[in-house]
């Protein structure tokens, strides 16, 4: 395989919108043209112009999951979602389908194991990357934890009441989250899984996208809900140990953690060509990360409110998989002369029409001016962390 073909991280691979990234990422890449790397008019307005890397006629992409049976089947499904749309093309004898069958001869897909929860499993992924391949050109931070308990069914029914859309849009108020969760290390269990070890792959794996022979990308995923976490974030509790909205404010760190990487790249002198970190959210996706915690008739009702909810007009419910997606493989895609300059404090967000068509939109990070300071802080911590972590790990293998 040509060393020129894009080499792509999808974390949270397996399932949910990782696996949707997975399928959007195949389909477009096997095209002439990368439907996902077109301006969008809200998020990337701007000249239709080739991407630096979708003339590329292969793709390793590296599918980290940390469940290896349901990782397996993941991969089967994909190559027969990709093979059954290759084979709904080959009545047309244009050159497209002579590219998309090179395409598949040229894609690999591998399988690795990463566990965020874990930061030997973490490291231990970095290393095997690093050993395995000659570049990365972009990670796609999309695994999460959740630490959703259940519902306050009579919040829920009194939030609808008062307000249908952001009930169904936000939903915090009524999901209920366990506190004080740590992992199996001592950390705070979603801050581990959601910004530390995203963090250490990001730092840890820099000087493979370094050598990228495009500027790489990391788009790290966000959510909706973030913003609604901010009033009740404790800044000292960097692992959010003591916050009731563990998730929403793990999503905001990761915004600020982000932006605040994204220019640090930008001003650094090191880098000929900066490493891009972007922000993504997937909407409103009807995904097991909650779901999971609903039986039959009230995951099907909530489906239906999301459904009843974009029907009649919002723009944040993509509903499936696939759409939500969306916003994370336009940043995978779209020519980087489209992309916001890295000073801009914004996050590009998956949506979709009423008859769910997706799009991708882009707002700014709520709140940023004021909590820039907190972000140097959170990467500083975060930074502190990491080394200290590297340290001991490279101790162990000196004593070893």
């Amino acid at each position: 395989m040509s060393s020129s073909h894009p080499i792509i991280i999808v974390t949270g691979a397996n399932g949910g919108v990782g696996y949707g990234i997975c399928q959007r990422l195949l389909i477009n890449l096997c095209e002439d043209t990368a439907e996902d790397s077109l301006p969008q008019s809200l998020a990337t307005p701007g000249d239709r112009i080739p991407c630096e890397f979708t003339a590329s006629k292969g793709l390793t992409l590296i599918m980290a999951c940390r469940s290896a049976e349901r990782a397996v089947t993941a991969k089967e499904n994909l190559l027969k979602h990709l093979d059954e749309h290759i084979s709904k093309q080959k009545n047309d004898q244009s050159a497209s389908i002579n590219r998309m069958l090179e395409f598949r001869r040229n894609l690999k897909v591998d399988l690795l194991s990463l566990d965020l929860a874990n930061t030997t499993k973490t490291f231990e992924f970095c290393e095997e990357v690093t050993h395995r391949y000659p570049y990365v050109s972009h990670a796609i931070f999309n695994a999460g934890y959740a630490p959703w308990i259940g519902i306050n069914w009579p919040r829920a029914v009194l939030a609808v009441i008062t307000d249908y859309m952001e009930a169904v849009t936000n939903g915090e108020t009524f999901r209920t989250q366990r506190v004080r969760i740590t992992s199996k290390e001592g950390y705070g269990m979603t801050f581990q899984s959601n910004v530390l070890g995203h963090f250490i792959l990001a730092r840890h794996l820099r000087p493979l996208m370094v050598k990228s022979p495009w500027p790489a990308r990391v788009i790290w995923t966000s959510s909706l809900v973030s913003g609604h976490a901010l009033d009740r974030i404790d800044w000292e509790d960097l692992q959010l140990l003591k916050t009731a909205n563990s998730y929403g404010a793990s999503k905001y760190q990761i915004q600020l953690i982000a932006h605040y990487l994204d220019m640090e790249s930008a001003t650094s002198g090191t880098n000929k060509t900066p490493i891009r970190h972007l922000i993504s959210h997937p909407g409103v996706t009807s995904t097991s990360i909650f779901l999971d915690y609903l039986n039959f008739v009230t995951a099907f009702l909530m489906n239906l409110a999301f459904y009843v909810a974009r029907l009649f007009g919002s723009q944040d419910h993509p509903i499936s998989w696939i759409n939500g997606a969306i916003a994370a493989t336009h940043l995978a895609l779209v020519p980087s002369q489209l992309l916001n300059r890295p000073e801009e404090p914004v996050l590009y967000g998956s949506r979709a029409t009423r008859f769910g068509k997706p799009y991708v939109g882009r707002s700014e990070i709520y709140r940023y001016a004021e909590n820039a300071d907190n972000a140097q802080l959170l990467v500083g911590r975060c930074d502190a962390l990491y080394n200290e972590l590297k340290r001991k790990r490279r101790g162990k293998s000196n004593g070893a």
